[in-house]
């Protein structure tokens, strides 16, 4: 490689919409980073099926996330549900026209892929015919995606002939080495957090501009109302504190995804359990007001049982919000026990009330929670992923043989409306 620029073609089905603007944050924001460092386009496949999904394609929230990036949606064809073993091959069908579209526009250097399954399998399948180099990031999903019989075997196998791969955790990384992935295939790059809007502010006057009450002990969790968040247990943990706390509120910022059925649920759970007046849904709230909520919070928390590298939580930790997490995905390396916040096993609503009740009572340091995250931002991920695929590009070898594809018929003679 030579000292130009990088001329990038970045895959995500994961971006904010205008209707989801909260969806896909984390991507959006290492995208806008690299397009200052890199010639950089970004293709979005959308799912779709004929009458059941009809394609919509839906640009960027520009006016509410101030981004900057072009970003050209594009039709995938999909069986919702079922066979996802074959989702690989849809995405392959998906994105090949726009690799030899955007060699013929003016040369490509790599793909960069987020998600290993099935964006990173589609995408190494379509770059093969082209030999061009796939770079795929993994991002919290493909821990379980490895013990899938149909779906793990596609997964590490692409993994292990890519390019290189980017993990976001140290977690995932020894995930994917466990799975088969060479130690030296992967890097690891965190995900950063945006201090110029993630930062400790006046408690008081963000409960102001959010309407809530300034004399009541608030918990804040954020996270996408799905049971992996496991925002009941949450509830029943807050229950039992509202013994000891009476004037306790809890708010959980996040909307609903891929279970339709788990909002109903929670507000089920918070009538059966006496919180109707203590508990509040926001739904999905525009990335620009989240600031405000862990601003205005006493504590964070979140009972996952599941995470890559999560980004509320370092958010949370940012504005000096001292945190309640599970042990979990990276949590374990940015809390210190009674310093910043407190961990608690996964799935024990005891040891979370008793956690929620010491962090109430606890006198924290907001200055010095903030203090503790490592500076650089987006900028320096940016920065790290340029170099990691620089160097990979330097020695990479040769383009190895087809991967057979796990679908019978032809993809190429699948519909596809237009999308351009």
């Amino acid at each position: 490689m030579t000292s130009e620029r990088l001329k990038l073609l970045s895959v995500s089905a994961l971006l904010p919409t205008e209707n989801r603007p909260e969806v896909g944050v984390f991507v959006q924001r290492r995208l806008e980073a690299l397009a200052e460092l890199s010639e950089l386009d970004v293709l979005r496949p959308v799912p779709y099926f004929p009458l059941l999904r009809p394609y919509r394609p839906a640009r960027l929230p520009r006016q509410a996330s101030g981004s900057t990036l072009a970003v050209r949606d594009r039709a995938m064809f999909y069986l919702p549900g079922v066979l996802k073993q074959w989702d690989g091959g849809w995405m392959e069908a998906c994105v090949a026209p726009a690799l030899r579209r955007r060699l013929d526009e003016g040369g490509l250097d790599a793909i960069d892929a987020h998600f290993g399954y099935p964006t990173g399998v589609g995408c190494l399948r379509a770059a093969r015919r082209l030999r061009l180099p796939v770079f795929i990031t993994v991002r919290g999903v493909e821990s379980v995606q490895f013990g899938q019989p149909r779906v793990g075997p596609q997964l590490v196998q692409a993994l292990r002939e890519c390019t290189g791969v980017i993990a976001v955790s140290e977690g995932l990384k020894a995930a994917a080495v466990a799975a088969g992935v060479g130690d030296s295939q992967i890097q690891v790059i965190p995900n950063a957090v945006d201090t110029q809007r993630f930062h400790p502010a006046d408690r008081d006057e963000a409960r102001r501009r959010l309407g809530l009450p300034l004399d009541r002990p608030l918990i804040v969790s954020v996270g996408n109302l799905v049971s992996l968040k496991r925002h009941h247990l949450l509830m029943e943990a807050f229950a039992r504190l509202r013994q000891a706390s009476p004037d306790a509120q809890l708010l959980i910022v996040g909307g609903p995804q891929y279970e339709p059925t788990y909002p109903h649920r929670l507000r089920q759970l918070a009538s059966r359990l006496g919180l109707r007046n203590a508990v509040r849904l926001t739904g999905a709230v525009p990335p620009a007001d989240v600031p405000s909520y862990l601003q205005a919070a006493d504590l964070f928390t979140l009972a996952s049982c599941r995470e890559g590298s999560c980004n509320a939580v370092l958010e949370a930790l940012a504005c000096g919000l001292p945190v309640v997490v599970t042990r979990v995905g990276e949590n374990e390396r940015h809390v210190q026990e009674g310093v910043n916040g407190f961990l608690v096993p996964v799935d024990d609503a005891e040891a979370l009330y008793r956690a929620l009740h010491n962090a109430l009572a606890h006198r924290w340091d907001p200055p010095a929670i903030a203090s503790l995250l490592p500076r650089g931002g987006w900028s320096e991920v940016a920065r790290r992923t340029v170099e990691f695929m620089a160097g990979r590009l330097v020695r990479r070898p040769a383009t190895p043989s087809a991967v057979p594809c796990q679908m019978t018929g032809s993809r190429a003679s699948i519909p596809t409306p237009s999308a351009d």
